[in-house]
């Protein structure tokens, strides 16, 4: 059965009337049932109460406790699984406990260190590679399949602590210059960004060593690490999403900021993956591939094509066609100044689908945050050959 996961929050003592008539209704449990709910809550404050106690050495001021709960496919109403997020407070520094409330229990999971994990991440990579970060992503939690050893487990059979709160929720107690170890003990996502204009493909050379954790960790402690090197701050700051890592290493579409990049490295448990981006210019547009070979990647003629007699294209042409050829599969950028010819249009593509089979279509097109071009990716499929141009 599928599970989806999420939390229904409320003070402790009033869990039924405040969160459930706000949520779901409280028309659809049983008295026995929303008796068991808020017995959930007030016990799951006392238990995250008493780990931080047990863990750190003080009170914590408490926010607030949510209820996690679990629905599957066929379940009519969410189920309490057992487990509260209880928001926590030490002055000004807010923190999360994640822990039982079914039975007495200190083994839970909290982000109180989070900061300090971080902060000890960045000046580990900026160690390991030799240079300055300009910007670090980090995620991390427990490793998957963990038992606890108190209480239920929270899920349907009993044996394992939920997952619905993962992210940089740990159960043991990090100690500070112990971030090497730390990224073998638990599953790391991390994405390093520089802005010194750098060829990562030559990292092997550069910095063995750091090719060598990255290399290794990904193998055997299942990191998934990305490094980006951006040409400057400003391009950075020109960069059209910062989100790249998150989700998964390889699951954005980082060819979206081939303009403002000039080489990233991939590390994942089935290998690594050093690239560069290649650009080239015609007539101020400009084409980004990821640079594979020696020479032009990309063979780029200006008016040499023309748009074919569809019935899809009902405007004039805005800009001249460009055809874009290459040897190789892979994603071509294009990148037109958003006032082409004095004239504002929209990109469209042509390409052969099959045999003498074509496609036209409008691309649509997103504009870069600096406002100054609009563009548009090809994703080579199913061959690398295709034409390009603004219609009005």
């Amino acid at each position: 059965m599928e599970n989806r996961w999420f939390c229904l929050g409320a003070a402790a003592a009033g869990i039924a009337a405040v969160v459930m008539c706000a949520c779901v209704g409280t028309w659809g449990y049983s008295g026995e049932e929303r008796q068991r709910m808020e017995a959930i809550g007030r016990l799951g404050e006392e238990n995250a109460e008493n780990y931080v106690m047990e863990k750190y050495g003080f009170t914590p001021e408490i926010e607030g406790v949510e209820l996690c709960m679990e629905r599957g496919d066929g379940d009519p109403l969410p189920w309490a699984n057992g487990y509260v997020l209880a928001q926590m407070r030490q002055g000004d520094r807010e923190f999360k406990v994640h822990i039982s409330g079914e039975e007495p229990s200190v083994d839970g999971r909290d982000d109180f260190q989070r900061d300090l994990i971080a902060k000890e991440g960045r000046e580990f990579f900026e160690g390991l590679l030799g240079y300055e970060v300009y910007d670090v992503y980090l995620e991390y939690g427990e490793e998957d399949g963990k038992t606890v050893d108190g209480g239920n487990g929270g899920g349907q059979d009993g044996s394992r602590f939920p997952s619905c709160h993962e992210d940089g929720m740990v159960r043991e107690l990090y100690e500070t210059g112990s971030f090497e170890a730390f990224c073998r003990e638990h599953p790391v996502t991390v994405r390093i960004d520089d802005c010194g204009d750098r060829d990562l493909t030559m990292l092997e050379e550069d910095s063995p060593g750091a090719a060598e954790f990255f290399r290794t960790c990904a193998a055997d402690y299942g990191m998934k690490a990305i490094l980006i090197s951006y040409k400057s701050r400003e391009d950075y700051e020109r960069g059209y999403d910062h989100a790249y890592g998150r989700g998964g290493v390889m699951d954005y579409g980082i060819w979206n900021d081939g303009l403002y990049i000039n080489s990233y490295g991939v590390f994942e448990e089935d290998g690594q993956e050093l690239n560069r981006f290649e650009l080239q210019e015609r007539d101020g547009v400009i084409f980004v591939c990821v640079d594979k070979r020696d020479g032009d990647d990309l063979e780029i003629g200006v008016g040499e094509r023309s748009w074919l007699e569809m019935r899809e294209i009902k405007g004039e042409p805005v800009s001249q066609v460009y055809s874009v050829d290459r040897d190789d599969m892979g994603e071509v950028t294009v990148f037109f100044p958003v006032e082409k010819d004095g004239r504002r249009g929209t990109v469209w593509i042509q390409h052969k689908i099959q045999g003498d089979e074509w496609r036209q279509y409008e691309a649509g097109g997103e504009v870069t945050r600096d406002g100054k071009y609009v563009f548009v990716t090809y994703h080579g499929i199913p061959d690398s050959h295709f034409e390009v141009g603004i219609i009005e």
